[in-house]
């Protein structure tokens, strides 16, 4: 194959993104279709709230945590276009099998495998990208989390529109056959980057050590991860919140979410890149200060967002979705900027292991629990009370991010040592 021209290279680099950002709109499209068809669910195999919780978040990032982090190794040491390729087409193929399923069981299984494939998608994503935008990687990672968004829009405004009309199965059907187009462009369009020359495998144990003993990457891992605790039980819960305290359908939730949440969070996605380019790479403590700014306003956003009727809530999400963004964006940009360049995968690895274990799986859980223990007190509002408290988790997250901007700060400021004799 020839070798393209400069130009050529930089135009083609923005095609691979391109490619990305559309694989990671299938992976969210296909998690959260899940949560716009919970209630259909629901009724035809007459779930509790735990029982969906269970088969949306919890088996889900349970068998993420497993297969995240063997997957992430694989990342940093196989062909990825290959490995991504494989990942992409089985999760796609399962979504449109799950049409087909008969009981609960069925479902759980399904959603088991699916959420292992899945786990290997953003760290050979991002690998790929900070191999093609060494000088742009805060840019490239914020575009490619628009494909959060894109995948929600899409999802709920589509499979919202098929579940109205041709019932919940068909909705997964058309939520999964599109990712196998993608396979077959990545296989035939996407040249596999040169790795870093500074690429050095290591084991999978000493990497851990290694990502473990940088202690400003550990609290940005944790800030992110108890972010995305908050985040998932929020977005899983909306549209059951919209259907029952906001007395809405699955075709007004689907296209009221998609035509609200995604297009201000397509908008914080970029805002947040830009922003994290800016001042991430050089100003890191104060980027670290502005993410704790922004994850304590999740607070008020929620609380204003179950006070009200459909478009208050509506809103109170777009905001605290906006808010999300400049926690989540800057925290895996700046994760791969501070990470040495062998660990980039082993690294979103871990990040997307514990934000999906413990932040997918354990989030919608608690509204669940929570809805269901205040269920027999405040009926279908039980749900509006069970977001409401748990979002207090946020707290969390602030205490490690303002922990790594001291890090930062002690690291600019400390007097430069004496060379050795």
């Amino acid at each position: 194959m020839t070798q393209p021209s400069e130009g050529g290279a930089s135009n083609y680099r923005w095609y691979v993104l391109a490619i990305l950002v559309s694989v990671y709109m299938m992976h969210h499209l296909d998690r959260v279709v899940f949560s716009l068809l919970q209630e259909p669910i629901k009724a035809e195999f007459n779930l509790s709230d735990s029982q969906l919780a269970l088969v949306s978040g919890t088996v889900f990032a349970i068998a993420f945590g497993v297969a995240g982090l063997p997957l992430g190794y694989l990342a940093d040491r196989t062909r990825r276009v290959t490995l991504l390729s494989i990942i992409v087409a089985t999760w796609s193929s399962l979504t449109a099998v799950a049409s087909f399923a008969t009981n609960f069981a069925h479902l759980l299984l399904l959603r088991v495998v699916i959420g292992a494939a899945e786990s290997g998608s953003t760290p050979t994503n991002l690998s790929i990208l900070s191999d093609y935008f060494k000088d742009k990687r805060s840019t490239a990672i914020g575009i490619y989390l628009m494909g959060s968004q894109l995948g929600t829009l899409v999802g709920f405004a589509i499979t919202g529109v098929v579940a109205v009309h041709f019932g919940w199965r068909a909705a997964l059907l058309a939520a999964g056959i599109p990712g196998l187009f993608l396979v077959a462009l990545l296989l035939l369009t996407v040249r596999e980057p040169p790795r870093q020359s500074d690429h050095k495998p290591v084991s999978l144990r000493k990497g851990l050590a290694e990502i473990g003993s940088n202690a400003p990457l550990v609290h940005l891992i944790a800030a992110t991860t108890i972010a995305n605790v908050v985040a998932p039980g929020i977005s899983m819960w909306l549209p059951s919140l919209l259907m029952r305290a906001g007395g809405q359908d699955i075709g007004w939730t689907g296209l009221a979410i998609a035509f609200t949440t995604a297009p201000i969070g397509i908008a914080g996605t970029l805002l947040a890149g830009a922003v994290t380019e800016r001042i991430g790479a050089t100003q890191p403590a104060r980027m670290a200060r502005l993410m704790a700014l922004m994850a304590f306003l999740y607070i008020p956003a929620i609380l204003f967002a179950v006070s009200g009727g459909p478009w208050i809530m509506l809103a109170g999400f777009c905001a605290h979705l906006f808010l999300h963004m400049f926690v989540s964006t800057p925290g895996y940009a700046m994760c791969m900027n501070i990470s040495a360049p062998h660990l980039r995968g082993s690294t979103t690895a871990v990040l997307q292991v514990l934000s999906n274990l413990i932040g997918f799986g354990v989030g919608p859980m608690v509204g669940g629990v929570l809805s269901d223990l205040l269920k027999p007190q405040f009926g279908d509002d039980s749900l509006r009370y069970a977001l409401g408290i748990y979002v207090f988790l946020i707290l969390w997250a602030v205490y490690h991010l303002l922990r790594a901007a001291k890090i930062f700060s002690s690291e600019t400021t400390a007097p430069p040592q004496p060379a050795p004799a």
